[in-house]
C-alpha cells in the first residue's frame, strides 16, 4: 500500500483482511452512477441540473461528491432527520445511502415524526439484499410525501470494491439484476462470481476475484445470491410480510430452533414470534453497526448471535 497525502481510507471487516493492510483506499470516479445514467435515466431526472444533498447513512466512510451537499449521520436517526428536512426546505434532492435495514428504521421515525421529505429521493442500498416485500413498503411510505422516488441497489466486496455493480429491476421471482461499472469486469465459473477491477490504463487492480457468492448471467446482467448469508427460508418469510409487518419489524430476526422478529422501538409484541426492541437485542443481540444474520443460527449454549460489520 503505497498511502499518498489526500487519501482516504475506509475499512470493512468484511474483508479477509482483517490487519492493519485491511483498508480499502476510496478512489475519485469510481461510481456506479454513470450505469443509472444510460440504463435508467428517469431515476436521475430529478437530480438533474440541480445540486444534491448526499445524506451517508452508512457506517463507514463512501469518500467524497464533487457536484452535491454530502451529511455523514455517523448512524444518528436524529442527524439524517434533520438533513431531510433541510433539503425539503431548501428544495434539493436527496440520494440517501445506507444499509437496508437502518435505511428503512430511519424512514419510519422520520416521517413518524416530521412527515415531510424532499421533492425527489433516490435511495440507495447496500451491505445486503433488501427484500421485494420492503422495497415496496418503502416505495408506498414515501410516495405521498415527494414527487419522485427512486430505488437503487448496489453490490460491492470489501476485497474489490464498493458500488461494483447496481441493481433496479427484478426477475418475475423477485431476483434482483445486476449491472457492473465500466471499469469492473465479472466472471462466472460453475456458478462462482469472479470480479476484476480496471486500474484506468490497462491494468488489473484486483483479477478474478472470488466474491464467495453465486451469480448466473441473466441478459447482460447478472443475478447474485449466497444461501449462507440469506437463508432461502428466511428470504420466504419477509417476502411474506406486508406493509404493516415492515412498519412494526425492524427485520433482524433469529432464525435457528426457535424463530423470534424483533420489533421496532415502543412496538408491542402481537404474537410469540415477536420480541420487543430491546428484549430482543438482550438475548440475540442486535446494533445498526451490524448486518443482520440472515442464515440459519447454530443454536449453542450462548444465545447471542455472532455480529458482522459492513
Amino acid at each position: 500500500m503505497q498511502l499518498k497525502p489526500g487519501h482516504l481510507l475506509s475499512y470493512s471487516s468484511g474483508s479477509h483482511n482483517r490487519g492493519p493492510y485491511g483498508f480499502r483506499t476510496l478512489r475519485k470516479g469510481r461510481s456506479f452512477m454513470p450505469v443509472v445514467h444510460q440504463r435508467w435515466p428517469r431515476l436521475l431526472q430529478g437530480l438533474e441540473g440541480r445540486t444534491p444533498i448526499v445524506i451517508n447513512g452508512y457506517p463507514a466512510s463512501i469518500g467524497t461528491f464533487d457536484d452535491a451537499v454530502l451529511v455523514e449521520t455517523f448512524l444518528s436517526h436524529a442527524t439524517a432527520s434533520r438533513a431531510l428536512h433541510l433539503a425539503e426546505l431548501e428544495k434539493m434532492p436527496v440520494l440517501l445511502l445506507g444499509q437496508p435495514l437502518y435505511i428503512a428504521d430511519l424512514l419510519y421515525k422520520h416521517l413518524a415524526k416530521n412527515p415531510v421529505l424532499p421533492d425527489t429521493l433516490v435511495i440507495g442500498v447496500g451491505g445486503y439484499v433488501m427484500p421485494q416485500s420492503l422495497e415496496r413498503a418503502l416505495v408506498d411510505l414515501c410516495r405521498p410525501h415527494c414527487e419522485f422516488i427512486g430505488l437503487l441497489h448496489g453490490y460491492g466486496v470489501a476485497e474489490v470494491d464498493a458500488g461494483c455493480m447496481v441493481a433496479v429491476d427484478r426477475t418475475p421471482k423477485g431476483e434482483l439484476i445486476y449491472y457492473p461499472r465500466d471499469d469492473v469486469r465479472v466472471g462466472i465459473e460453475g456458478e462462482r462470481l469472479l470480479l476484476s477491477l480496471s486500474d484506468g490504463v490497462g491494468g488489473w487492480l484486483v483479477e478474478q476475484f472470488d466474491s464467495e457468492d453465486s451469480g448466473r448471467p441473466e441478459g447482460d446482467g447478472y443475478v447474485i445470491w449466497n444461501n449462507d448469508r440469506l437463508h432461502p427460508h428466511v428470504l420466504k418469510i419477509m417476502e411474506s410480510w406486508s406493509a404493516r409487518d415492515w412498519s412494526r419489524r425492524t427485520g433482524y430476526l433469529y432464525f435457528g430452533r426457535e424463530l423470534r422478529f424483533q420489533l421496532r422501538k415502543h412496538v408491542e409484541p402481537e404474537s410469540a414470534l415477536e420480541a420487543e426492541y430491546y428484549e430482543y437485542g438482550k438475548r440475540y443481540g442486535q446494533d445498526w453497526l451490524f448486518k443482520p444474520v440472515w442464515s440459519r443460527a447454530k443454536d449453542s449454549g450462548s444465545t447471542v448471535l455472532r455480529r458482522t460489520i459492513l
